[in-house]
């Protein structure tokens, strides 16, 4: 019965997926603002200026992707969830059809 081995296997794969998405999530919510940082560094000018609509730019797109990979991160997980749920309840209406007790 090789295909229940490669079920459980995928179903690790899908629960350490969303493990690993979350701690991406935590990574990118750690990173600093870099905002006005480097202000004193770059001086005034086109250099300053530049650097301020990165750091900009920056910030809303690492907001975005965080969220998103948030929700990737919750979708792995309710999957993982899901299909352990669905293969417990298989095996126990396995075990409930083969128990003579049961009058199957």
């Amino acid at each position: 019965m090789g295909g229940g081995s490669d079920q459980r296997l995928d179903l690790e794969v899908i629960k350490e997926m969303g493990k690993g998405l979350g701690n991406i999530k935590k990574a990118f919510d750690g990173l600093e603002d870099l905002g006005g940082k480097y202000e004193d560094d770059f001086g005034n000018g086109d250099l300053a200026d530049t650097f301020e609509d990165f750091a900009d730019n920056w910030e809303l797109s690492r907001k975005r992707l965080t969220e998103e990979v948030d929700a990737l991160a919750q979708i792995a997980k309710a999957a993982g969830k899901a299909y352990e749920d669905i293969d417990h309840q298989l095996a126990q209406a396995l075990r409930d059809a083969q128990d003579p007790k049961k009058g199957n």
